[in-house]
């Protein structure tokens, strides 16, 4: 036997919240697409630009990376209008920009957590638990 029952919708308030709610999920969702792109173009941009000297890297590296992502973020708060971006920007940021940063010094080392440690200036076991939490490949001796 079938039962022929009927629901009712939900009241109006909790209609409204849903649609508030994916509206919210678009924006993070979208805010989170544009990031990735942004950071994935850096990458290539980086990876492009011949090797300045080794006394002038950091300064122009810096400076260039620095000026790229304030003009972003610039661009990325103005399309929020008077709103402020969903909380979370900081960790999300880092989300976008530690996965690639530590595959490319992983690649620069040949997959050597040491070297590539060293490089980044952090602890190896930081490096590895870093690896680890972000699920990044580590391929040895890709040279």
């Amino acid at each position: 036997m079938s039962s022929n029952k009927v629901t009712a919708a939900p009241p109006t308030g909790r209609r409204r919240r849903f649609s508030q709610l994916t509206k919210r999920d678009k924006m993070i969702a979208q805010t989170i697409e544009e990031e990735m792109f942004i950071f994935d173009n850096l990458i290539e941009l980086e990876l492009a630009q011949d090797e300045p000297a080794p006394a002038a890297a950091a300064d122009q590296g810096e400076q260039r990376l620095g000026t790229f992502v304030e003009s972003y973020l610039g661009s990325y708060f103005g399309g929020f209008g008077d709103s402020l971006p969903p909380p979370g920007l900081y960790h999300r940021f880092l989300r976008e920009v530690e996965p690639p940063l530590i595959s490319a010094a992983l690649t620069a080392t040949d997959g050597n957590q040491i070297k590539a440690a060293e490089l980044l200036g952090l602890n190896r076991n930081t490096l590895r638990k870093k690896i680890r939490d972000l699920n990044i490949r580590v391929i040895r001796g890709a040279h």
